[in-house]
């Protein structure tokens, strides 16, 4: 009895689509530049909460060692100020991010478009 070879999960996609191996490349590595745009957002996010949560230490010991009044409120106004303005900076650069990633999924799903395409068309 002969034995069945067992097949990877692309092996599988391929049996069950009309597309060439190369088509399906073409399909995968526009997917797989999204997925790094995402990750690369998410690593920026990351870095940015951690910036600030070490800010905020540091505004906790700050004000464990103020004295007057008048030093807490300069502590907070300078601190208010800070968080703002990284606020805002960080804002911009995700808004940047988005459009940038929205474009990419335009281009993907037009790669992916067209490697279909050329996938359908009769052969002569």
């Amino acid at each position: 009895m002969a034995t069945q070879k067992s097949k990877t999960m692309l092996d599988s996609m391929m049996t069950m689509t009309p597309m060439a191996p190369h088509a399906m490349a073409v399909m995968v590595r526009p997917q797989a530049q999204m997925m790094e745009a995402m990750l690369k957002q998410q690593i920026e996010v990351l870095d940015f909460l951690r910036a600030r949560c070490e800010r905020d230490r540091a505004m906790v010991a700050k004000l464990t060692t103020a004295t007057e009044g008048n030093e807490v409120m300069s502590l907070w106004t300078e601190f208010m100020q800070r968080m703002m303005a990284d606020y805002t900076t960080e804002t911009t650069k995700l808004a940047t991010s988005v459009s940038e990633i929205a474009q990419q999924a335009v281009r993907t799903a037009t790669d992916e478009a067209a490697a279909v395409a050329e996938n359908l068309k009769p052969k002569v």
